[in-house]
């Protein structure tokens, strides 16, 4: 069971298919929507490692946005092709990516005037937890596509995609609202936790799914 309720991100895409199907009759497509997303949230990404969360916070929504947006298109469309379930699906690697790395540039600079100020332990946790993070966010996509290759589903554990961004996107606004970084540093530590709880749990559903099989 993913923290993020399922009613929740049903009633959130629902509530953007009217745009999606404007924009369809506009003639703009999923895959330029899915691009146009992506650099929007690698800026956004750049300008949470530059020290501007609130910023950085108002374009990652953007980028947030237009990444559920594709989808609805794609609907709108009659359905996606299979580039660009590719395209969403290796760009949406990408983005992670950046999210995960613009953490770790905070923990980094160190030697950054702008972060002397802030406890050495919150560059620390940022850096750790963004490798962490990065690493995991990857292996639980790629056990959900690997196991779609095996004839199987794993779309489960706690921390899908959806959720590890809703916590990231908490802690830019905490940080951006309170101007204290430690709160940004607990939310990407936080997510990378869950995500590798979330790696645990598909590799022991798999194991149970294909020893069952084998049985």
């Amino acid at each position: 069971m993913s923290i993020v309720p399922g009613r929740l991100a049903k009633s959130t895409r629902g509530g953007i298919a009217p745009i999606a199907r404007r924009l369809h009759a506009l003639g703009v497509s999923a895959n330029a929507v899915t691009v146009v997303g992506f650099v929007i949230t690698v800026v956004g990404a750049a300008l949470v490692a530059a020290g501007q969360p609130g910023a950085g916070l108002l374009v990652l929504l953007l980028g947030t946005l237009s990444d559920t947006l594709d989808g609805q298109i794609a609907r709108a469309a009659g359905g996606g092709t299979r580039f660009g379930a590719f395209l969403d699906s290796t760009l949406d690697r990408l983005s992670d990516s950046a999210l995960a790395i613009a953490a770790v540039w905070i923990g980094a600079s160190s030697l950054n005037p702008f972060f002397r100020t802030f406890p050495f332990d919150t560059e620390d946790i940022l850096f750790g937890g963004g490798l962490l993070l990065l690493v995991s966010s990857f292996l639980v996509s790629y056990i959900r596509a690997k196991a779609e290759s095996l004839g199987e589903g794993a779309s489960i554990g706690l921390a899908p995609r959806e959720a590890r961004i809703a916590i990231y996107l908490i802690g830019v606004a905490a940080w951006a609202g309170t101007g204290n970084l430690q709160l940004f540093a607990a939310a990407v530590a936080l997510a990378a936790f869950l995500a590798t709880v979330t790696v645990g749990q598909r590799i022991a559903h798999m194991a149970n799914a294909l020893n069952e099989k084998k049985g």
